[in-house]
């Protein structure tokens, strides 16, 4: 069985082995995550379903990393936790050629797109900046992709979109949020998740690297 303490010193290590996202990677560019959260009658995991910019990879792409007693395989991510929900192409001028998402045409004129190459020197980070704001659900594993992640007889308990992530000065264990969802996780009740007041998901948190 599981407790609170044991379920932090669990994440504590995890993130010090990098079996949690980073969102301070130096090699990808988290632009959107989303964790949730499941639990059996005596194992438990996380889920970190997140939209990513991965320049030595496909470009814009769907990462799922998975830690907790529960994991099947190895922790954080694996070759088969990722998948590409879109293609953004571009010409040498960094112009954009197509957007599509799930296999359909994305009209570029619809997109707000808001360079800041001081912050991250790559268009194509800021083209999936733009998708995400308006094309989350896409750009994200759905229900049905992440499903084959979640072993039998695990119930869902929590879904949030924001939350105070860990950095190498702030384990999970001295988070707001990872007490909390420990707790859910103990309790089987979603109602003690409170959300946080000064989360750190948002891309901007986290750029210049």
């Amino acid at each position: 069985m599981f407790n609170r303490d044991s379920i932090l010193s669990f994440l504590d290590n995890a993130f010090q082995r990098i079996d949690m996202p980073c969102f301070g990677n130096m090699n990808i560019d988290y632009v959107s995550s989303r964790l949730s959260t499941y639990r059996s009658s005596d194992q438990w995991l996380l889920l970190f379903n997140s939209v990513v910019w991965w320049p030595a990879g496909q470009g814009l792409t769907a990462t799922v990393e998975v830690v907790g007693t529960g994991v099947v395989g190895r922790q954080g991510f694996d070759n088969d936790r990722f998948l590409v929900p879109g293609c953004i192409q571009l010409d040498d001028d960094q112009n954009i050629l197509s957007i599509v998402i799930r296999g359909e045409d994305t009209n570029p004129t619809s997109l707000v797109i808001q360079p800041n190459y001081d912050v991250q020197p790559e268009y194509g980070f800021w083209v999936s900046v733009a998708l995400a704001e308006t094309y989350k659900e896409s750009l994200l594993a759905s229900q049905a992709e992440i499903q084959q992640f979640i072993p039998p007889g695990f119930q869902h308990l929590l879904t949030i979109d924001e939350w105070d992530h860990p950095t190498w000065d702030m384990p999970p264990s001295r988070t707001v949020a990872f007490p909390r969802i420990a707790s859910v996780l103990v309790t089987s009740d979603p109602s003690l998740w409170i959300p946080v007041e000064a989360p750190n998901t948002h891309w901007s948190h986290w750029l210049p690297k």
